[in-house]
């Protein structure tokens, strides 16, 4: 091979590569999905019964949450949460549940979403039951906010039964930003949501 074929060559080659590396990262940020995300906390308040007195307590309560799911523009999203509730006075339950989410929930607009767990709870030696199955229903509205009750009842482990509810209001900061699209637009356009912005929500 002449040098002159040579140097030819070397440039056609990094050019071919070049392409064949452009493609492959166009196709793949094509094929990615995107997730959905929750990042969510608020003030609350609760009813706990104290299974060995009989009777329930009051309690003003705080929670935090952090979860992922599928695809926001399906018309269902499903995910797993990370949710952590203080119950000012008596202890903290820590737990990890399953989502059920419709799409224009997760998307930051009006919508519902249905969580479904296992607390651990290891206060006031038991008496409040241990390891609850933790449900909470939670109507989402715009800008992030939601409106939420819940129950926490049983126990997993086989040991005192739990008996509780609450009630929380709480502000998303993920549906509040990245997420959202939908009836705020109008007022506040995210450019750029994600998972890609749809049409209309179905």
């Amino acid at each position: 091979m002449t040098p002159l074929k040579a140097c030819y060559r070397q440039p056609v080659r990094r050019y071919l590569f070049g392409v064949l590396a452009l493609d492959v990262l166009v196709v793949s940020s094509q094929a990615r999905a995107d997730v959905s995300s929750w990042l969510s906390m608020g003030p609350g308040y609760a009813l706990q019964s104290n299974r060995v007195a009989s009777s329930f307590d009051q309690a003003a309560a705080l929670t935090f949450a952090l979860g992922v799911g599928s695809s926001p523009r399906a018309p269902w999203v499903f995910g797993g949460l990370f949710r952590c509730t203080t119950y000012f006075g008596l202890g903290t339950d820590v737990g990890l549940a399953v989502r059920g989410a419709t799409g224009s929930f997760a998307r930051g607009d009006w919508g519902v979403a249905l969580d479904l767990g296992v607390g651990l709870r290891g206060w006031r030696d038991g008496n409040y039951g241990s390891y609850p199955v933790q449900t909470l229903v939670t109507l989402g509205a715009p800008w992030g906010l939601g409106f939420g009750l819940g129950a926490q009842f049983a126990s997993v482990s086989g040991g005192t039964g739990a008996l509780g509810f609450v009630a929380v209001v709480e502000m998303d900061l993920l549906r509040l930003t990245v997420m959202r699209q939908g009836s705020t637009d109008s007022y506040w356009r995210n450019p750029s949501p994600a998972g890609g912005r749809i049409p209309k929500d179905p």
